[in-house]
């Protein structure tokens, strides 16, 4: 099985066709799909839907969302929730792309299906679904604290866990496990990874893909903090089992 990705050298693809110019790369997992995508500047992602969930996070430029009626203009480490079936839009606004790392579960491929109407209120009505979420306000917590030091924010959906994290330059994630499958992208830092036997230096534009049960561990090298978004699935919670 493979580990480790490397989105620069992966082929780029279009995640939207027939309503959206999103473009990028992506890896498909058990349950979790994971990836780095675009969308120009002056461009747009025309209402759509998809049964599966999604999480994404904000990593560069402007982006105006609307999620059946909720409307949000939204930048750097903001996280944005769309559940399952729910239909949204999306403008890039401003003069630089629209650049995030997202994920959906896998009742669904990344495609969504194009939509002639936004009316359907039936997630969002009365507020009871939080859409957006802004980084800078969430509690930072420790993700495994038997086990590392990693401390970060993250939201649990219905099929999905996601986040953003930090490892300071110098420490470990010890040897762990856990029952869902993972994804993480490094933001930043560059940090020898073991899953399984399989063994890696990973450093900033990487994707990893941790299976469900693979015993893995994590050493950061070098001066810099380890930052990564990850995903997990809700078979289990965030923390993982000291193996």
């Amino acid at each position: 099985m493979q580990h480790y990705y490397s989105t620069k050298e992966m082929e780029k693809k279009l995640a939207g066709e027939g309503y959206s110019t999103a473009n990028g790369t992506w890896v498909t997992g058990e349950k979790i799909i994971f990836g780095l995508i675009t969308i120009p500047t002056g461009t747009r992602s025309n209402p759509h839907s998809h049964p599966n969930e999604q999480f994404s996070i904000v990593l560069g430029g402007t982006i105006r969302v609307d999620i059946e009626g909720d409307v949000q203009t939204l930048t750097k480490d903001n996280i944005i929730y769309r559940p399952s079936n729910a239909i949204h839009a999306a403008e890039v606004i401003g003069d630089d792309d629209y650049v995030f790392v997202t994920a959906k579960d896998t009742s669904w491929g990344i495609q969504g299906k194009p939509e002639t109407s936004t009316t359907n209120k039936k997630h969002t009505g009365n507020g009871k679904v939080q859409h957006f979420y802004d980084l800078k306000k969430m509690e930072n917590k420790l993700a495994g604290k038997d086990y590392s030091a990693a401390k970060g924010s993250w939201i649990t959906g219905e099929r999905l866990i996601f986040g953003k994290f930090m490892m300071p330059a110098g420490t470990q994630a010890k040897p762990h496990s856990h029952q869902n499958e993972q994804m993480v992208f490094v933001l930043n830092g560059i940090v020898d990874f073991d899953i399984d036997g399989d063994k890696r230096t990973v450093k900033k534009g990487d994707i990893i893909h941790i299976p469900p049960n693979a015993v893995h561990s994590a050493s950061v090298v070098g001066k810099d903090n380890y930052l990564f978004i990850t995903a997990k699935d809700t078979s289990w919670g965030i923390e993982g089992k000291p193996a």
